[in-house]
């Protein structure tokens, strides 16, 4: 369904909403966006919230007005596409004042929202991740394969995939990885695998502060999975994420690509980044892998609390006396221990 088919489908007049109105400039012309989170009231709406981003706006927009809005509302909107172009006409009621705008603009997307923020929920294993799965099983046969390699990993291990893809041109249609985790040829644990994008395979057990190891590994985009070698047993971890508009049973969450485990004090730190974003690095208590809490300190939050920085890219440097990051490729700063732990917990 696109924006169009949303708003006539999931009417968002008379709406309570949240605004925020930025700009940006592109190649020397500066655009303005306008984004509205709309709260539906506990109507009779599959939904519970929805959001309305405008963008590349090229008529004049009253953002300074708009922003200082005290609790607005959307009384009424009408969008319209006309060659190419949105135009949209919104007025807003307020305790403050009433404003009516027209703009005109090249981008349009409207999504409902079940839920607001994010839902720690762990999805695997439950049946609506079990059948978003089973969609991409006829895959696994001959016509449909792809490849298979082998990673060498530490104490005679090794991790085996065989991968399957229905595709055609540039579209991919299913996709599935099954993965062996063998010792000494002999496989030990199998899983399998429906998301193409997270290739890096990790080559390194964690030797954990308990004398165990543990090898980490990924059954989807998001989230992280650990497998005690020593006794073999497993924890999947998936979480629901952030709301979606495309079916999945889970959205966007922190992408995980490195792992920096600390004996010491056994905390944690995820190199990673959110989808197309700057790289991030997140901070967990790793004390028991196989039942670890997944609440992640997000160390942007904690360097730039108030957003003046401007910082792109933070990448883990070293856990030595405190958590070593570097700030956009040139600052190193260093973060306490007893910082991060009182900050997790």
């Amino acid at each position: 369904m696109d924006a169009l088919e949303f708003l006539k489908a999931h009417k968002i007049d008379d709406t309570v909403i949240s605004m925020i109105c930025t700009e940006f400039e592109d190649k020397g012309t500066v655009y303005k966006t306008l984004q509205i989170r709309g709260d539906y009231n506990g109507t009779d709406n599959e939904y519970s919230y929805y959001h309305f981003f405008i963008s590349r706006i090229f008529t004049e927009l009253p953002m300074e007005q708009l922003n200082a809005l005290k609790k607005p509302k959307i009384k009424i909107i009408s969008v319209v596409k006309e060659g190419g172009v949105y135009i949209a006409d919104i007025s807003f009621s307020s305790e403050t004042e009433d404003i009516s705008i027209s703009v005109r603009a090249e981008h349009l997307s409207v999504s409902g929202l079940h839920y607001l923020g994010f839902d720690y929920t762990n999805i695997y294993g439950t049946e609506e991740y079990k059948t978003w799965c089973e969609r991409s099983s006829y895959v696994e046969a001959g016509e449909y394969y792809i490849g298979d390699s082998e990673t060498e990993l530490p104490d005679g291990f090794s991790l085996y995939e065989k991968a399957y893809e229905h595709h055609s041109d540039d579209v991919s249609y299913a996709f599935l990885k099954r993965c062996q985790l063998r010792k000494n040829g002999r496989c030990v644990y199998e899983y399998i695998s429906t998301d193409k994008h997270h290739t890096k395979m990790y080559t390194d057990f964690i030797l954990h502060s308990n004398g165990h190891k543990y090898y980490p590994f990924h059954i989807d985009l998001y989230g992280i999975s650990y497998i005690d070698v020593d006794t073999l047993d497993v924890y999947n971890y998936i979480p629901r994420g952030y709301d979606n508009d495309y079916g999945a049973p889970n959205g966007e969450s922190f992408i995980i690509t490195d792992i920096h485990y600390d004996p010491s004090t056994d905390l944690v730190a995820y190199g990673g980044c959110y989808w197309a974003g700057p790289s991030e690095v997140m901070v967990g208590d790793l004390s028991s892998p196989l039942s670890y809490d997944p609440h992640l300190l997000r160390l942007c939050d904690m360097l730039d609390p108030d957003g003046e920085e401007e910082i792109d890219d933070i990448d883990f440097e070293s856990w030595d006396n405190g958590l070593s990051l570097k700030i956009d490729y040139r600052k190193t700063v260093t973060l306490s221990i007893e910082k991060l732990k009182k900050m997790l917990h």
